[in-house]
């Protein structure tokens, strides 16, 4: 598994539907709705939550968290961090796929997905959202969805504004790439290196507009702490 940026409007879903909640015994999950809400209030990004996992298949690459690929896709979010798998890594992205593949000329090939609505909370319309396969009880009145398109404009502006995710996500994946050494020091230095795993990312922006990410680092076959590393950009 490796982790990297992608345009989360190239990655496709593997079901042909996804619901408005994320547990149908329990609101306590949170729902759609309430994480749209997070993302356009600035509370949370896509870094906060546990990265969507994908896989490449066919030429495209296809997801298993169909739910947080609505939203993110609704949002229209640009570049998001992703985890990558080989297909075979997991059973999860076969069997999703073939319960999406009779669908997918409806689909546009994966592109959308139906929203079937389990809750009565009106919901925005949304092109993602395929009209065939979904099943809405409420929408937005006119002039909430007016006001909701509104702050996604608004996110899309300040995501342009600050093109440094980008090179962010470029420094955290150059960070977690094995450095090249000269042969004969690569053979001593690989006797006493200590494996490092990635366990944690969390970006922030600080009050002064400057944006921090903060890796957090965990030795392995040491009894050290764990310990973090920032990379900040203007």
């Amino acid at each position: 598994m490796t982790t990297k940026m992608m345009d989360v409007a190239e990655i496709r879903f593997t079901q042909e539907h996804v619901y408005d909640t994320f547990n149908a015994n329990s609101d306590k999950a949170g729902s759609v709705l309430d994480l749209m809400e997070s993302i356009l209030s600035g509370e949370k990004t896509p870094w906060d939550i546990p990265l969507i996992r994908v896989a490449a298949k066919k030429g495209a690459y296809w997801c298993v968290d169909n739910r947080r690929l609505f939203t993110y896709k609704h949002l229209q979010l640009g570049q998001i961090p992703v985890q990558v798998f080989h297909w075979k890594d997991n059973r999860e992205f076969e069997l999703k796929y073939r319960n999406g593949l009779p669908f997918r000329a409806q689909t546009g090939n994966g592109l959308r997905a139906g929203l079937i609505q389990r809750s009565e909370r009106p919901f925005p319309r949304s092109p993602v959202a395929e009209p065939t396969l979904s099943k809405f009880k409420k929408f937005f009145s006119p002039a909430q969805q007016r006001k909701h398109e509104a702050r996604i404009e608004e996110l899309k502006k300040v995501e342009a504004a600050a093109p440094a995710d980008q090179s962010v996500g470029g420094a955290l994946e150059e960070l977690l790439q094995p450095q090249e050494k000269p042969c004969g020091e690569a053979s001593k230095e690989s006797k006493k290196r200590k494996r490092l795993k990635k366990v944690g990312v969390k970006k922030k922006r600080q009050a002064s507009g400057e944006k921090k990410l903060t890796v957090t680092l965990e030795k392995q076959d040491s009894e050290e702490e764990d310990f973090d590393v920032e990379i900040s950009a203007p």
